[in-house]
């Protein structure tokens, strides 16, 4: 009997011993994978975005013009001097109001857009086509949005101001009238970017159990109360990608708003983006230029963080 109990037990020993090899095997396959997966993604990004941002923030600490190979290191002039240049506060003001603007419009108006495209009293077609002609511009390059933009901006053959006299208005100067055309700059770039958070405020509403709503609706809630306490609450998720991506490419836009408006009147529309290319490009004051990369670099990310950590605690909350 105790030789019988002793050879089924050697017998099940092995067996787990051959379960565990063969299973440490195909774990091992698994990670041999993973990494040859990883290994050209992350040889493209040390490429095309470590090094260069490390570059970046060395050229910031010299005087160079881009071409020669002479580099004088100058420590911290470059920035010292940054806020003394022509335009650099007018600039900067037009770049914040121009991210807080374009963010705040695109997130309110692709939520309400999203909530109408989401609406099943719509036919399939129709939701479908509706879905399509918002997300169109979002394909299309910030070149050839700018350049659309702008002729429709036009105050003699622009179709706007069109429009506008045959309704009996008075043409309007969009392009060259200080504010106006900050606001004609930001809804160019709220019509290119609306799309994408449509898709993604569509996917999280999607995610909702409708149960939640029937239930909402039985204890007598409005379609106000449902959206107040239910939607927006369980869309913050879908909130905080949208204002991060969104406020991140707003900072970091160039050609969408220099070809609607020139940067004209004035600095009034001109942004920090525009000047990196005016000192880099332009003047031959390449560290300059990388300075002030660096330092909205550092300005998109303390903004991003402190959206990230005041989101975040909101959708904890929910």
């Amino acid at each position: 009997m105790s030789q019988a109990h002793t050879a089924r037990s050697s017998h099940s020993r092995f067996e787990r011993h051959s379960r565990f090899e063969r299973h440490s095997s195909f774990e091992r396959a698994r990670i041999r994978t993973g990494v040859a997966f990883l290994v050209p993604t992350t040889l493209l990004c040390i490429l095309f975005i470590i090094v260069p941002l490390v570059n970046v923030v060395i050229y910031s600490f010299h005087d160079w013009n881009g071409v020669s190979k002479d580099m004088a290191y100058i420590g911290l002039d470059n920035y010292r001097m940054l806020p003394s240049t022509e335009g650099f506060w007018q600039m900067a003001v037009a770049t914040l109001a121009f991210a807080v603007g374009t963010t705040a419009l695109v997130i309110v108006l692709s939520f309400i857009l999203a909530l109408a495209l989401d609406s099943k009293n719509r036919g399939r077609f129709t939701r479908g086509l509706f879905r399509t002609l918002w997300f169109f511009p979002c394909i299309l390059s910030g070149s050839v949005v700018g350049i659309v933009w702008r002729i429709m901006y036009n105050y003699n053959n622009g179709v706007i101001n069109a429009i506008l006299k045959m309704a009996g208005l008075s043409p309007v100067n969009w392009l060259e009238t200080y504010g106006l055309t900050n606001l004609a700059v930001i809804f160019a770039a709220v019509w290119a970017q609306a799309g994408l958070c449509i898709v993604i405020f569509l996917a999280g509403l999607q995610s909702i159990s409708p149960e939640l709503h029937e239930a909402a609706a039985i204890d007598g809630a409005s379609m106000g109360q449902i959206r107040r306490h239910i939607t927006i609450p369980m869309m913050a998720p879908s909130i905080t990608i949208n204002v991060l991506t969104t406020s991140i490419a707003a900072f970091k836009m160039y050609e969408l708003p220099w070809l609607v408006s020139g940067g004209l009147p004035g600095y009034s529309t001109r942004l920090l983006t525009q000047r990196i290319y005016f000192f880099a490009f332009q003047s031959g004051k390449f560290g300059v230029g990388s300075a002030l990369a660096v330092i909205l670099i550092l300005i998109i990310t303390a903004i991003s963080l402190v959206q990230l950590v005041v989101l975040r605690k909101r959708e904890d909350i929910y």
